[in-house]
């Protein structure tokens, strides 16, 4: 369980190929809520969006306000550069001036740091993450510290020692913590739902986003949906959308 302390938030959130479980409600409960859904967002469509962010980060949006960078840490995997640079683009095309991500070449001006390297030298960068990794089966990883709903930092780990050789799950990998990075801390369970933040790994590995992650992408970066809106503010705004 993670803590609070004062008004900041660190999480990390550790992927690999998972399956969940769930146990059946308990009898006499009340009834689920009904299904809320959007002018253009189907109600399939709002449960998995609240599933991949509200039910992972104490039911409040988390979002970047501002113009992101990017630096990879390790560049010494070439095709992995050129895989972060085209999902970069790919999500300044979609996004426009509702999110800017760029890649920098300063460390010192990067709000996310990429590790391409061993989880021994991630945790070292990262010590926050070794409860999460250190004795975990995990291939990647998506770590980022928030206030009031707003990131302010964060890092994406892959682990290339644990996948070395098999560059198609690396490059899923990397799609996939990135879109942890931009603020789905979770994963969705909804079947009609096709996306590389499955709550666990579809197979083949899906190497690029999806029509579904992108329209996830649209809406947690729709200027009507807020950092730090709960579940109930989101419900509502999501209505008129």
């Amino acid at each position: 369980m993670t803590k609070r302390v004062f008004a900041s938030f660190i999480i990390c959130f550790s992927c690999s190929i998972l399956f969940s479980c769930t146990k059946d409600s308990a009898k006499g409960t009340a009834p689920p809520p009904e299904p809320v859904s959007g002018k253009t967002y189907s109600a399939d469509e709002v449960t998995a969006f609240k599933q991949m962010t509200l039910k992972n980060t104490f039911n409040r949006i988390i979002k970047w306000q501002k113009k992101v960078f990017f630096y990879i840490v390790h560049t010494n995997y070439p095709y992995m550069t050129q895989e972060v640079d085209n999902i970069l683009d790919e999500i300044n095309q979609l996004l426009g001036s509702n999110l800017v991500v760029e890649r920098t070449n300063d460390w010192n001006a990067a709000d996310i740091s990429i590790f391409l390297t061993d989880r021994a030298t991630y945790i070292t960068a990262e010590p926050d993450t070794k409860g999460s990794l250190e004795n975990s089966a995990y291939t990647g990883l998506a770590h980022l510290k928030w206030d009031q709903g707003i990131i302010s930092r964060g890092s994406v780990f892959v682990d290339m020692i644990k996948t070395a050789g098999d560059t198609v799950q690396q490059r899923y990998l990397i799609h996939h913590e990135i879109m942890h990075a931009l603020g789905f801390y979770g994963h969705t369970s909804s079947p009609s739902a096709y996306t590389v933040l499955y709550h666990y790994t579809l197979m083949p590995y899906i190497l690029n986003y999806t029509t579904f992650d992108k329209r996830m992408m649209l809406l947690l970066y729709n200027p009507a949906i807020r950092a730090n809106m709960n579940e109930t503010a989101f419900d509502e705004a999501v209505k008129a959308l």
